[in-house]
């Protein structure tokens, strides 16, 4: 009974996936990590765990230098990264204005200090240089669900997802939901010093409900006037954001010379 109802679940999937608008989470960071990378050097991927930005994204890497940071040994460890910085973000041994770009996915809402890690991207950055993330809106009502709910409903909950087909290769991290509204993104974006380049709400399929049926079935249909509904982008379920550190006056004139 239980695998009937959960395979009902993937075609309710499959048919918000048909008929949805497409704007998709993932795939717009995608762009954005493209775009960034595109004009790009050297990139911090950040938070990186164990993966290898080029597999995340599905960006070329080739001829760029990629620097993985994360604070956690183990996880960094398993980075095929060719070079691994064990550090949090707020604290990067890299020198001033080394970076081209740094990217990250699922990171900003496990940020205590959000402001200071902007800062200390910015310090990084070469003039121009962007700071493009991917992380869960705080008003959607997933984003409620996990900044409200305890730790160990959490790690249930992860258990749930993971015996009804969800990734095993997932734990979960305490957030703190600092700089996750389209206000709260540009308060600290000003904050640092950074422009705002672009800031948009997406949705997906649910993915929160997807153990619970019936209840999944209401949550396709809410994930529908999400899409649809121009009044409640702020309420969609992910924020993708490029941040950008402002050219000096002098280059700006320059190149508005040429």
């Amino acid at each position: 009974m239980r695998k009937a109802l959960l395979a009902w679940n993937g075609r309710a999937n499959r048919f918000f996936e048909r008929h949805s608008r497409g704007i998709r989470g993932f795939d717009t960071y995608k762009r954005a990590v493209n775009d960034a990378v595109a004009r790009s050097s050297t990139v911090i991927h950040l938070g990186a765990g164990r993966m290898w930005l080029g597999e995340v994204c599905d960006v070329d890497l080739n001829g760029k230098l990629v620097h993985a940071v994360e604070p956690d040994p183990v996880t960094l460890e398993h980075n095929p990264a060719p070079s691994k910085i064990l550090a949090a973000g707020e604290s990067i041994p890299l020198p001033d204005g080394s970076v081209d770009a740094i990217v990250c996915e699922y990171v900003v809402e496990h940020l205590t200090h959000p402001v200071e890690v902007l800062r200390e991207s910015r310090r990084l950055l070469r003039p121009g240089g962007r700071f493009v993330f991917l992380t869960p809106n705080l008003l959607a009502y997933s984003g409620l669900i996990t900044h409200y709910s305890p730790q160990w409903f959490h790690r249930w909950f992860l258990g749930r997802l993971v015996s009804a087909g969800g990734s095993a290769n997932v734990r979960p991290y305490p957030t703190a939901f600092r700089m996750n509204t389209i206000w709260a993104v540009r308060r600290c974006a000003r904050e640092a010093g950074l422009d705002v380049r672009l800031l948009e709400t997406t949705v997906d399929y649910p993915t929160y409900t997807y153990a619970i049926p019936v209840v999944h079935q209401l949550a396709v249909a809410w994930h529908f006037a999400l899409d649809y509904v121009p009044g409640l982008a702020p309420l969609r379920i992910s924020l993708v954001g490029v941040l950008e550190k402002p050219e000096s006056p002098v280059a700006a004139a320059l190149e508005a010379a040429s």
